[in-house]
């Protein structure tokens, strides 16, 4: 009999003792920013968080297209799709933001993660994406179709 009560004790610590020492590992692992970082790449999803959508005349020749600002596994990016005559629709660019934090702006009276506009006034749309540094300075990302090469660039009026 009491062999039998020593076999539960040692199960009841090992119960017991497993769990506890999971956890401690966890908390030591969340309190080292590499090794968190590192242990969240292997457990993170694969997918992707819309953070916006726009629709306009970006590719500026009279067809409107999809714009759709997110947050994947490497960044933030926007992406730009075009329908075709069957309803596919089809990725013309994507575009990876500089900065790793999403960010927002007001653009005529309204709070927006991206927008489309002529900001220069010359007849051509422009994508606008903010987002925000490292540091949390916050950066306005102008893009304009280039159709000579078929993709967005960074653009900067007047240059």
């Amino acid at each position: 009999m009491l062999e039998l009560g020593v076999i539960k004790q040692r199960r009841q610590w090992i119960y017991l003792g497993i769990p506890l020492a999971i956890a401690l590992a966890g908390g030591i692992v969340a309190s080292v920013p590499p090794w968190r970082e590192k242990v969240q790449g292997y457990v993170a999803t694969q997918g992707r968080e819309v953070l916006a959508t726009a629709e306009g005349d970006v590719l500026n020749d009279g067809t409107s297209v999809r714009v759709i600002k997110y947050r994947g596994h490497d960044g933030i990016f926007v992406e730009i799709l075009k329908t075709d005559e069957k309803g596919v629709s089809k990725s013309v660019d994507k575009i990876l933001l500089p900065d790793k934090h999403d960010g927002l702006f007001n653009y005529e009276g309204h709070i927006t993660r991206l927008a489309i506009a002529d900001i220069d006034g010359d007849g051509k749309m422009e994508l606008l994406a903010p987002s925000f540094d490292n540091q949390l300075v916050p950066h306005l990302n102008v893009f304009r179709y280039n159709p000579a090469i078929g993709r967005f660039e960074p653009y900067q009026p007047g240059k």
